[in-house]
């Protein structure tokens, strides 16, 4: 993989030829910046995006710097230099459906970079970039052009003169620089933020010396963009103008795979060493002809198919490498399947991605070490779905041949082998007929077509063309919005809304929200922790889902509430099992998040007790739910409005008991990972007296031996009593961190990241979470599996313990194995007959399933009943 090939080099006068490779041209391009120009490297982010839900994948090098472009915290240094992996396979930068069918597209491709946050700005960037390309790299300057923004009437941008200024003092001939409007030559973040002009510079492949001007930014596959710098001076606002930003900063990115392509002297980025052992790799694994490099006469589609599979492979180990699965992202699924396809259909070969995922590992390993260290989980992931695709075609495809035949339309479907297509097509005609629906798909539909039978959008949009049916994919995002809201906050549908109507209210009111971050000042005194009590005001009250807010009066500003008896004796149906929901301005309550319970607690409002049943978050307004104590309710007189001053508290022994399980859940969460290579997490709850973990192994069903091993393993850390240490971190210091567990899908916030760890011998836990947590792993005292069932060919769920819950679970096991034991002893000494046996074995088997409800471990459980099995077989052969 670390072939040296030969490279074409141009000067100004004379072309000689060098040997260079392209880590070598990838490493001058950082040295540059980092020794020469004295920039700080930054390792490039996951292509997992982590604070943005707009992209499905990082498809730039300034995505990991957004923080800073939103000034949510200062920039890392004032120079920063990278090469960052990128994937560009859905929204508006998609290059999926071109791959294979020209030179330099690619699914995924690397970004290099450099930054100023304030150092330097367009002439210092210009200058670096000409010499960079002109001096180091010897580009002829005769085959390199450069464009500028010319300027916007309507947004009253004026043309980047000081750009085309600094270009023409540089030495481009005036010919060579040219104005191009917002769509070429502005760049914006979004719909609102900073943005900016930008100067391109574009490279002739074709080496000519006559002018063609006129050609630049017209689509041409041999005149192209190289390098893209942007000035970042303005900020678009909401209502769409455009003002001056305080700050001014410098961005840029150059396509890798375009400036090795140019350096090698080659017409297409497949030809160099970036791709070039993949398709060796392909040829040597499938035993077919060499890539020829054919385009338009590639009639077998054999060439095709090298650079597809070569591509998408880089891709797909580069994504499963930085955490996403497929499970989380339909895109990179359908690209593993194409990839299967292609595999199968023009190399006539299983497994060919597999094999490939030692190749990109070898090839982009050494500037991307997590290629290396996740290689045996991304190759677990990739021969699992690979097998999974499979087994979906053997059974999919008579079905939905003989479904064809009788509505031929059908064939036109891409995704025929989605797993829910055959049952989600009979109930869309069982829809359209019994709810008559014409003309429009409906929103509730197309959800129950994609949350319950699995569709994705555009096989849902395929489906109803062949209905005759319109499809708005608008109205289901919509309608995923408000699930992940019910998920997030664990309210019903119908309380969400009312919920959501509610913080409208208090939004127009400018009802303050909720400060919480009490709920983590809390400390251990070497016996107990200490929770505060925080005093707080009231600043919302909701019953029965609707505000309760009244003035005083017209002229009065502040908002009162009915009288506690009045208030309870107008509820007429219950929220959540909850008559009440108050809203402080600040609590040291923890609301429903990270899959842990809210806490439960009380507010004492004058000579009034609230007690806390339930908390909840949304959009940063906390509302704890619960009622007034039964003693209250007779004090008809007493009431309470907004803006009352009250004290808050929780109850100590209930969020202790949250925080053991909490901290348990992530050293299983290590231990699954450690032991088990390739482990997703689908979804946990923490409870006071269990932790519930669901998670995906990709086939791999864990033995009893691997369950010991990891209450073995855990029960180390506990014994050790590790500290647990907890971190705050923006977005850009967590992504400076090594092996940070961070869940998929998951939008993390751009600051205020908290980061727990337990670092120990045998296991180490760096876990993103917004979770409470214990100072030290001895208090939990105990860990134990309570149950452990199979969801399904790869999901399973485990019930686990810590703290008394388990010590007392443990005991009652221990009890269990102790009758056993002495069942066995009076089997082998007294000679028992088997029927007696059979008595006490079954009695003690009645007490195992009675056992359920008392807690004894899983993993005693399975040895008790494989023990009896045992001695079952024993007491037999002693009756011959």
């Amino acid at each position: 993989m670390n072939s040296i090939l030969l490279v074409r080099t141009y000067s100004s006068n004379t072309s000689c030829t060098i040997r260079k490779s392209a880590k070598i041209i990838r490493n001058e391009f950082l040295d540059y910046f980092r020794k020469d120009l004295g920039h700080t490297f930054i390792r490039s982010s996951p292509v997992v995006p982590l604070n943005d839900h707009t992209v499905a994948f990082v498809n730039a090098g300034m995505c990991q710097f957004k923080g800073v472009f939103l000034n949510y915290y200062d920039h890392p240094a004032m120079k920063v230099t990278n090469s960052q992996k990128c994937i560009r396979v859905s929204g508006k930068h998609n290059d999926l459906n071109v791959v294979g069918n020209d030179t330099y597209h690619h699914t995924f491709f690397e970004m290099l970079g450099n930054w100023s946050f304030g150092s330097y700005f367009k002439e210092e960037a210009c200058h670096y970039a000409w010499d960079l390309l002109t001096k180091h790299y010897g580009i002829n300057k005769e085959f390199l052009y450069v464009t500028y923004f010319g300027g916007d009437e309507k947004l009253e941008l004026k043309p980047d003169l000081e750009c085309k200024d600094i270009w023409l003092s540089i030495g481009v001939p005036k010919e060579k620089v040219l104005p191009f409007g917002l769509q070429e030559n502005f760049w914006e973040m979004g719909i609102s933020g900073p943005c900016g002009p930008c100067t391109e510079i574009h490279v002739d492949h074709t080496k000519q010396f006559t002018n063609r001007s006129m050609q630049v930014n017209k689509g041409l596959t041999n005149l192209t963009e190289l390098w893209n710098i942007v000035f970042i001076q303005y900020v678009r606002l909401a209502d769409g103008t455009i003002t001056p930003l305080s700050k001014q900063q410098v961005d840029t990115g150059m396509g890798f795979e375009r400036l090795v392509a140019l350096l090698q002297g080659k017409d297409s980025n497949y030809d160099t060493d970036i791709f070039q052992p993949l398709f060796k790799t392909i040829q040597k694994y499938a035993k077919v002809p060499e890539y020829k490099g054919k385009f338009y006469n590639d009639i077998d589609g054999l060439d095709s198919g090298y650079r597809i599979l070569a591509d998408h492979s880089r891709m797909i180990t580069v994504a499963l490498a930085d955490g996403m699965v497929p499970e989380k992202s339909n895109k990179l699924r359908r690209i593993i399947r194409k990839s299967v396809d292609i595999s199968e259909k023009v190399f006539k070969k299983q497994g060919i991605l597999l094999e490939l995922s030692y190749a990109v590992a070898e090839s982009l390993g050494d500037v991307y070490p997590e290629l290396h260290e996740n290689l045996k989980m991304v190759q677990k992931i990739i021969g699992f779905e690979e097998e999974l695709y499979i087994k979906l075609q053997r059974t999919s495809d008579k079905q939905w041949k003989k479904i064809c035949e009788t509505r031929s339309q059908l064939k036109l479907v891409t995704d025929w082998v989605a797993p829910g297509l055959l049952d989600g097509y009979n109930y869309l005609q069982h829809a359209i007929y019994n709810l008559n629906i014409t003309n429009v798909l409906p929103g509730n539909v197309a959800f129950k077509l994609y949350d319950t039978y699995g569709l994705h959008a555009k096989t849902i949009d395929e489906l109803a063309k062949i209905e005759s049916l319109y499809f708005d994919e608008a109205t289901l995002q919509t309608e995923l919005e408000n699930l992940k809201n019910r998920s997030r906050i664990g309210i019903l549908q119908s309380s969400v809304t009312a919920l959501e109507e509610s913080v409208k209210l208090f939004e127009k009111n400018d009802v303050p929200k909720t400060d919480d971050s009490f709920k983590y000042e809390y400390v251990f005194d070497g016996n107990s922790y200490q929770f505060p009590k925080v005093e707080g005001k009231i600043v919302g009250v909701i019953v029965n889902e609707n505000v309760i807010l009244s003035k005083a009066n017209e002229s009065a500003n502040e908002y009162i509430c009915p009288t506690v008896d009045e208030t309870i004796a107008n509820c007429s149906a219950k929220l959540n099992k909850n008559y009440i929901g108050i809203v402080l301005d600040k609590t040291v309550c923890y609301s429903v998040e990270g899959g842990q319970t809210s806490d439960k607690g009380s507010i004492c409002i004058k000579d009034l007790t609230f007690s806390i049943t339930d908390v909840r978050k949304i959009n940063g307004y906390v509302i704890h739910y619960g009622n007034f104590l039964q003693s209250d309710l007779k004090k008809q007189n007493e009431e309470f409005k907004i803006g009352d001053h009250c004290v808050v508290s929780i109850i100590p022994e209930f969020r202790i008991e949250l925080m053991q399980h909490h901290t348990g859940a992530h050293l299983l969460n290590a231990c699954l990972k450690q032991i088990m290579k390739a482990v997703y997490p689908r979804n946990s709850r923490i409870f006071p007296h269990s932790l519930k973990f669901l998670y995906n192994s990709f086939g791999e069903k864990p033995s009893l031996e691997q369950l010991q091993e990891i209450e073995k393993v855990i029960n180390n850390v506990i014994r050790a009593n590790v500290p647990v240490t907890t971190r705050v971190l923006n977005a850009l210091e967590l992504l400076a961190e090594d092996f940070v567990t961070l869940t998929p899908g998951e939008i993390y916030p751009y600051k205020d990241i908290r980061v727990v760890e337990i670092d120990f011998h045998d296991l180490k836990s760096k876990e993103a979470c917004c979770g409470t947590h214990v100072s030290k792993t001895g208090i939990l005292e105990y860990f134990c599996f309570l149950d452990y069932f199979s969801k399904g060919a790869s999901n399973f769920k485990i019930e686990a313990a810590v703290g008394s819950h388990a010590t007392l679970a443990k005991l009652a096991g221990e009890k269990l194995q102790s009758k056993i034991l002495d069942l066995e002893n009076k089997l082998r000494s007294e000679k028992l007959a088997y029927q007696a046996f059979r008595s006490i074995s079954n009695e003690i088997k009645d007490e195992i399933k009675v056992s359920k409800e008392v807690s004894v471990p899983y993993v005693i459980e399975e040895e008790c009943l494989m023990k009896l099995n045992n001695l079952d077989k024993l007491a037999r052969s002693q009756t011959k």
